[in-house]
């Protein structure tokens, strides 16, 4: 008797356990429904090709999206720090700053003894007063005009000419052909020859070996 009563009750069990589980079988099915409908399309392909990244492992794709990690990374922060950089230049020096050669002034000073010459002389005087030469190691200034209110410059870069003469008291004449045609002109520079050997240094190679074949003109 006992036998039978055990026996029917394992019966009774076996019969309700595919009810009591089905639930619990179908709870992993729903949690991943809901969470596959939540998730985005690139997420879903994601999770089938590999399994979702470690903390680790994102943290290291952090690392190296700043550029710091890796050596690729960091050969592009040196290229663009390269490129940032601004080119470094010679500090400007100046080799001389000032009016024309005194020397201009003595003919039209001794022709004033004449009435022709009193204009001569005006002309010389207000050179003096008024125009200023400025030569450095970037550049050549004339500062001209009533009051010295004009102002024209050039760089050694654009010069493809140079011409020259040289006068009887220690001065001399430039003329210097520009890249776009225009002529850029200097008289009674002082220290002719000094001036001379100083912005041939400067000038760009081919503009100096044309100038020693034919640049400077002999009176």
């Amino acid at each position: 008797m006992p036998k039978l009563l055990i026996f029917l009750l394992l019966s009774v069990v076996s019969s309700f356990t595919p009810t009591l589980l089905s639930p619990l079988r179908s709870l992993p099915h729903a949690v991943r429904r809901e969470s596959v409908a939540a998730r985005s399309p690139f997420q879903i392909r994601r999770s089938f090709l590999q399994a979702e990244p470690s903390l680790e492992e994102i943290e290291n794709l952090s690392f190296k999206g700043k550029g710091g990690g890796g050596k690729r990374g960091g050969e592009k922060g040196e290229v663009a720090a390269k490129a940032v950089s601004p080119t470094t230049l010679a500090p400007e020096t100046d080799f001389y700053e000032g009016p024309p050669a005194i020397t201009e002034c003595l003919i039209p000073t001794i022709s004033i003894l004449t009435v022709i010459g009193i204009i001569p002389a005006i002309a010389s005087y207000s050179r003096q007063a008024w125009v200023r030469y400025k030569i450095t190691s970037r550049r050549i200034r004339v500062t001209s005009g009533f009051g010295g209110k004009d102002m024209a410059e050039i760089v050694y870069p654009d010069i493809v000419e140079i011409r020259s003469v040289k006068r009887l008291l220690g001065d001399g004449d430039f003329v210097f052909f520009l890249k776009d045609g225009a002529k850029f002109e200097m008289r009674n520079v002082p220290k002719y020859e000094e001036t001379r050997e100083y912005i041939l240094e400067l000038v760009p190679e081919g503009v100096k070996e044309k100038y020693m074949k034919e640049g400077q003109i002999a009176r």
